[in-house]
């Protein structure tokens, strides 16, 4: 699943029940393909290709956190940490 993120992600998704605590790239990009409001906009592509990115060791798991934050500030989804 990649490496774990210094600092966990908290966010609520509309279609799943409770909030999400995101540590890990794999994790986010599961949510971005499976249970994400939209699927289109830049950050949100951005985010796709570098969590997985980061699941194969070519972008670091910083990045893809700032990434998937991006990408859920894109979709205006409500970001608890």
């Amino acid at each position: 699943m990649g490496t774990a993120w210094d600092e966990c992600v908290i966010i609520d998704l509309p279609d799943l029940d409770g909030v999400q605590i995101v540590w890990h790239p794999g994790y986010a990009a599961r949510l971005l393909s499976d249970s994400w409001p939209v699927d289109h906009g830049r950050a949100y592509g951005a985010a796709i290709n570098a969590c997985a990115d980061a699941l194969v060791g070519t972008c670091k798991g910083e990045d893809a956190r700032a990434a998937f934050i991006a990408a859920i500030n894109e979709a205006k989804i409500e970001m608890l940490a």
